[in-house]
């Protein structure tokens, strides 16, 4: 009777302890957390639950018997979600647990300097980005728009030294330092969490250019029916997406631009463009630069940041999955850098590029989400050659007007047809690369331009964005496996199928400036030029690639 009654007492007590924190907000006490891991679902949950009780029983009645439970295998650790979802299909248990892990990122800003916490608090992960101050960029940063809140920092431990202000854009590695930023920062806000399948989701602005609705309220209603701060909310955002009045426009978190390209690095660098610079400079206060995400070293202190990135990085991925073993980089200089990152435990790390190259390497993967190419396993599929191979000028030099500027674009008839021709069959077929070099201003304009090629009968065809978010990156010429930095005076649009649409004769470049969200207008946009602003390009031209 005693042995039942403690096999009973047991199978409760079983039961009961998974229940007892698994998918709520109530943390399990600290000695619990490396036994209650909460499975990935409601029936995996039940599995394990009863994979738990019985080797709780079979313990129990081999004690009563006096016997051994002898070669029995444990209980099968519950599987952890792999998944990275959109932020609009979290759950009301997953979005908690993302609100607590901001929140405890966010509360260890103020532990001391060098400790573990400290190290994991959201400021150390901003900073570790980049920041204002000595030994990354210039203190006149502070006073642009939307900086409330921020102060000088400066490197002042080794930890710091080591990994602070170490973002890469323009550069080869912007899509795999990234990738590895974001790996370790889901580590580490899964342990604020206290939720081992917590995973960083992603804005999905092709689907919903919108502000998700869980990071523009200055406040939520918890679990306990108490009033919070919300943790997601910064208020340094144009005004219209935290109002959720506006989204941001089409031509901001278009991937048309980036999506036809075969190769890493071309691929590399139209997405860093549009749409990963031109969502910084819309989303800022007042495009770029503002902060928060209208600024490089600012944009880490909003924690739509990371789902931003989240989403690039799943962009990515996507592209990948067309053709894997052709697209991955592989010049070894990149391949073999090292960078230095905080792990989840507050201990420095220092892994390789070649060793974190794959979300397979890393173990996570992405539901659905817009803005991914078809997968097309039949040719036609062309090679992007790096160097042009036809260079065509166009115009130039040129200064925009504070409304919309039209260039005619001057193509002689011989390299219009020859720019145009049908490639023979087996041929490579060359993409027609819109380039605008020489792009420079006096001051920050305040606006992003939509970039348009329009036909002699006045239709016109997006081709790209103008953003300035690498304008106010940090410069990381002398860091390993660089090839340098890109020139932020260039940007380079794949304007093949506009030109295939519309022909190439009487056709005219337009520039039109916009805030990059909906609802505005190019003369609403132009009355936030500074008249000192002056920005001009000495040349357009066509290079066939």
């Amino acid at each position: 009777m005693k042995a039942l009654h403690s096999i009973a007492f047991f199978c409760a007590v079983a039961l009961s302890v998974p229940t007892a924190y698994a998918g709520t907000t109530a943390a399990a006490p600290a000695a619990a957390r490396p036994l209650l891991l909460a499975p990935a679902s409601d029936a995996q949950r039940d599995t394990w639950m009863w994979a738990f009780a019985t080797a709780q029983l079979q313990t129990v009645a081999a004690d009563a018997l006096g016997t051994t439970v002898g070669g029995l295998p444990p209980p099968p650790p519950p599987p952890l979600n792999t998944t990275r979802q959109s932020i609009t299909a979290l759950n009301a248990g997953q979005l908690a647990s993302l609100r607590r892990g901001i929140a405890q990122m966010i509360a260890w800003n103020s532990a001391p300097q060098g400790s573990a916490d400290f190290k994991r608090s959201l400021r150390y992960w901003a900073n570790m980005h980049a920041y204002i101050g000595t030994g990354c960029s210039p203190a006149s940063g502070l006073s642009y728009p939307g900086m409330s809140g921020l102060s000088l920092q400066s490197k002042a431990t080794p930890d710091q030294i080591a990994t602070w202000c170490t973002c890469q854009h323009g550069t080869i590695q912007f899509l795999t330092w990234h990738r590895m930023y974001l790996f370790y920062f889901e580590q580490v806000l899964r342990q604020a969490a206290g939720d081992p399948n917590l995973r960083l989701p992603f804005w999905d602005y092709e689907t919903d250019g919108h502000i998700p609705p869980a990071y523009r309220s200055p406040t939520y209603v918890n679990s306990g029916g108490t009033t919070v701060a919300n943790p997601l909310y910064v208020a340094n955002r144009q005004a219209q997406l935290n109002a959720g009045t506006a989204a941001l426009a089409s031509s901001v978190t278009s991937t048309a631009g980036a999506m036809p390209s075969t190769t890493y690095n071309p691929f590399n660098s139209a997405i860093e463009q549009t749409p990963h610079g031109a969502v910084h400079c819309a989303t800022g206060v007042q495009s770029c630069p503002s902060g928060y995400m209208g600024y490089v070293p600012s944009a880490g202190n909003d924690p739509i940041f990371y789902s931003h990135h989240a989403n690039i990085d799943r962009l990515y991925e996507c592209w990948l999955r067309v053709n894997q073993a052709a697209r991955l980089p592989n010049n070894p200089a990149q391949l073999a850098a090292h960078f230095n990152f905080i792990d989840g435990g507050g201990n420095l790390v220092s892994p390789m590029v070649a060793n974190m190259l794959t979300t397979a390497q890393l173990g996570y993967h992405y539901a659905s989400g817009g803005g991914c190419p078809l997968v097309i396993r039949i040719p036609p599929i062309y090679v992007q050659l790096e160097r042009p191979f036809h260079v065509y000028p166009l115009s130039g030099p040129i200064v925009l007007q504070r409304g919309i500027t039209t260039v005619p674009l001057r193509l002689a008839p011989a390299a219009r047809k020859q720019m145009l021709a049908v490639p023979a069959p087996r041929s490579r077929a060359l993409r027609s690369m819109l380039v605008i070099d020489g792009l420079s201003y006096d001051e920050p304009p305040g606006v992003l331009y939509e970039v348009y090629v329009q036909g002699s009968g006045g239709k016109r065809v997006l081709v790209g964005v103008i953003n300035f978010f690498n304008d106010t990156a940090p410069r990381h010429d002398e860091m390993q496996g660089m090839a340098g930095m890109a020139d932020t005076a260039s940007r380079s649009f794949d304007a093949t199928d506009a030109l295939a649409a519309l022909g190439a004769s009487g056709a005219s470049l337009v520039l039109v400036p916009t805030t990059g969200i909906t609802g505005g207008t190019a003369l609403k946009a132009a009355e936030r030029i500074s008249p000192r602003a002056n920005v001009r390009f000495k040349e357009a031209r066509i290079e066939q690639r």
